[in-house]
């Protein structure tokens, strides 16, 4: 257990438990351990936004489907308000999708960034 009273007790045993988990003593190999984890954790990450991202391109084809149909019907007075709600909500949708396919690549560059250090240590 990790004696409060030196410098850094919540980090010494965040190490101790990590050494303790890993069965590994070597600071490299532990570290490793660590990184795995994390890569675990990005890949976990990365699958969830890939799969909202293709949610994201699903609904933003359905839109585009509806906007066609009505944008096709001639009686445009009736139904302004409902092309106006699906054009926004395509608005919002792309802006998701956007914001998601940064946060993909950024996940990528992170993932390989920590293969890189596992594999260099």
């Amino acid at each position: 257990m990790a004696d409060l009273n030196l410098p850094m007790p919540v980090a010494r045993h965040v190490v101790e438990e990590l050494i303790e988990f890993s069965e590994e003593t070597k600071p490299s190999r532990y570290m490793n351990f660590f990184k795995l984890q994390q890569i675990f954790k990005c890949r976990r990450f990365f699958e969830c936004m890939h799969d909202e991202a293709q949610s994201s391109r699903s609904c933003l084809a359905q839109l585009n489907a509806m906007i066609s149909e009505l944008e096709a019907i001639n009686d445009a007075g009736n139904l302004f308000d409902s092309l106006m709600c699906l054009r926004d909500d395509k608005r919002v949708e792309s802006e998701k999708l956007s914001l998601l396919n940064e946060m993909i690549a950024m996940v990528e560059k992170d993932i390989a960034t920590k293969e890189s250090h596992v594999s260099s240590g």
